[in-house]
């Protein structure tokens, strides 16, 4: 747990940096505290929508990998509206829309990068989805 904490104080700190370069603006420590306090808790579910989408429209073939433009767009457009949002929400934090776009599109690139690596979801009519299935039917 301590680890996990550590890795995410790690990441929260170099978004303070780049959020600030890219006119991030607070009242109180406690405001900056709060906004990515929020901003983590949200993205969360967020992260595994934009994640799980495109792997489901993978597996049922309406797109050839899940890796593409859709994954990128999905992730950009969340973070930004994310984003916004909180700036809307909360009056001790300002930050143009700009930055939040470009941040967005920074961390939407990052994610694009990661995803290269994961393995692709079987397609619904594979012999891999079949022995899935079998394997969760079994257990009931």
């Amino acid at each position: 747990m301590s680890i996990v904490l550590i890795i995410l104080l790690a990441f929260t700190f170099f978004e303070i940096i780049f959020l600030r370069l890219l006119g991030l603006q607070y009242n109180s420590i406690g405001a900056l505290v709060l906004f990515f306090v929020m901003y983590i808790f949200l993205e969360i579910p967020l992260s595994l929508i934009t994640n799980a989408i495109p792997k489901a429209l993978k597996s049922v073939g309406i797109f050839q990998t899940s890796k593409g433009w859709l994954s990128f767009i999905l992730n950009t457009g969340f973070t930004f509206a994310l984003i916004d949002l909180l700036d809307n929400f909360m009056d001790n934090i300002s930050i143009t829309w700009q930055g939040s776009l470009i941040f967005a599109l920074i961390t939407g690139l990052i994610s694009w990068k990661f995803k290269e690596e994961d393995d692709e979801p079987p397609m619904i009519d594979s012999v891999e989805f079949d022995k899935i299935g079998k394997r969760f039917n079994s257990k009931k």
